[in-house]
């Protein structure tokens, strides 16, 4: 250890040494930020290629520095090929350690094959090296510092490539840096040197200002292919988005083409039925005669009626619709009794249970408050879930209109007794169009608008559409008022 510790101090010019840990930190950081693209993007061989070169350049400028950094007290020369061999190492060391690192379970691997490289560049840079002097190695300061490199590569990619974020890139390149200076201080140590003037110093080596110069220009090679590599990564990821925004944009066409073709499936059996009812009474009454039957008289006007009702439902609810989502349906709030308002509602809806053989009533709380909202809308949500349960119900059965106070709001509920519907398909029975008996032979007639349209008028008047249903047994549907729609009744001052 006191060997180790007296190489680093005494013999290294600390600011090189500082000088050199930026220069390996940053081309380490940069290193890391191109090997994160490996799983955002498909064209992975170019940013395994871009990590490698600046991984290597960087750890080479570093050692370089660190070299020049060291205070041997003997002259010394670099040989040109080797120092450029050394660097062509540590690229392509680390670029065989970034394409093994490339799957999870392999990043271990990887990453010691990385601190491998940089121990082979390091070696292969000192072997450029020629000391005016006998150098002896120890081998196994040599075999301690290319297992340290190993692992601190090994820790470094897996750092990296685990949490992939600002905090694992920087934590990364301050391991792999710390185990390129690690094994540069190690291997130095490892050597000791006896001045022998008899050496001769080559005459054609590395001028230290070229070799200066060389550090600076990978240096700026590491800066510009950082700036290179952000550049080119922000426009792949406005593509990245771009395909993103068209491929929601066909799922959204796709979307509207389907829910195109379910509501005109849907819309052409619903207009058809009522108007293949109006042209076939009306041929009806036209054939008997101008003076047809009271009763066969009275049959076809009902018939005719009644369709042209369904028809004109219809039709407000499609244009309803459309209002609300072009944000166009607006409220006429007043203040409503809903007792009356309730009974009336049923009133209007009565011969529609007679006919479908269901008994309709209702049952409405005493003393209740008036109700802030617009009754054209509010009596539009009742025809709906009133009409849905007499349709869903089996002739002889019942529907019950209510109305109470629900926590601080007030509540107006439709319960039927009939075929219900299970927890799974209530989401469905709230969209618009849908249909659970969608089948061409389906039993119960219905666009499935009704339930979606009463939703949206609820939301309008801030407050919520529940169901509860249960094959079988029933359905029950609960329009709440929020608190906000109660009108509170003044009490009167009686004067002293």
């Amino acid at each position: 250890m006191l060997r180790l510790y007296s190489t680093i101090v005494e013999h290294h010019d600390a600011r090189l040494v500082v000088l050199g840990i930026l220069v390996c930190l940053l081309g380490c950081y940069t290193a890391f930020t191109m090997m994160a693209r490996l799983n955002a993007h498909r064209s992975r061989y170019p940013w395994v290629i871009a990590a490698a070169v600046v991984t290597g350049c960087g750890a080479w400028a570093a050692h370089s520095i660190a070299l020049l950094a060291f205070r041997p007290g003997v002259a010394v020369a670099y040989d040109v090929g080797l120092t450029v061999i050394s660097g062509l190492v540590g690229v392509a060391g680390c670029g065989i350690g970034f394409y093994v690192a490339r799957g999870t379970d392999r990043m271990a691997l990887g990453g010691a094959i990385v601190g491998f490289a940089i121990s082979a560049m390091h070696f292969t840079g000192m072997a450029a090296v020629t000391f005016q002097a006998q150098v002896q190695s120890d081998l196994l300061y040599f075999a301690v510092a290319i297992l340290t490199g190993a692992s601190f590569g090994a820790a470094a990619v897996a750092r990296a490539h685990l949490t992939s974020d600002l905090r694992g890139r920087v934590g990364g390149a301050v391991l792999l840096t710390a185990g390129v200076f690690a094994t540069h201080f190690i291997a130095i140590a490892g050597r000791t040197l006896a001045p022998d003037a008899a050496i001769a110093i080559p005459e054609d080596t590395l001028i230290v200002v070229w070799f200066a110069i060389a550090l600076t220009a990978v240096v700026l090679l590491i800066i510009g292919l950082g700036i290179v590599g952000a550049l080119v990564d922000q426009h792949l990821q406005e593509i990245e988005a771009a395909k993103g925004e068209l491929e929601a944009a066909l799922v959204l066409a796709d979307a509207a083409n389907k829910s195109k073709t379910k509501f005109l499936s849907t819309m052409s059996h619903e207009l058809r039925s009522p108007l293949n009812i109006i042209i076939d009474s009306s041929e009806s009454l036209k054939h008997d005669g101008t003076v047809p039957g009271v009763e066969h008289y009275r049959e076809s006007v009902d018939r005719i009626l009644g369709s042209g009702v369904h028809l004109m439902r219809l039709v407000n609810s499609i244009l309803d619709i459309s209002e609300f989502d072009a944000g166009q349906l607006r409220l006429n709030d007043e203040f409503l009794d809903v007792g009356h308002f309730v009974e009336s509602s049923v009133r209007l809806i009565e011969s529609e249970a007679q006919k479908a053989g269901v008994r309709l009533s209702f049952a409405v709380e005493p003393d209740l408050s008036k109700l802030c909202g617009d009754a054209k809308r509010i009596e539009q949500i009742l025809i709906n879930l009133i009409s849905n349960g007499i349709r869903f119900s089996p002739r002889g059965g019942e529907v019950l209109v209510s109305a109470f106070r629900h926590d601080a709001g007030l509540s107006l509920s439709v319960a039927d007794k009939g075929i219900g519907i299970s927890a799974n398909d209530i989401p469905k029975a709230l969209e618009r169009f849908g249909q659970l008996d969608s089948g061409p032979n389906r039993r119960h007639e219905g666009a499935g608008l009704g339930l979606p349209l009463a939703q949206h008028l609820m939301e309008l008047h801030g407050g919520t559409l529940r169901i509860a249903s249960q094959p079988g047994v029933g359905t029950t549907v609960t329009a709440t008022f929020p608190a906000r729609r109660i009108v509170r009744e003044r009490t009167p001052i009686r004067a002293a």
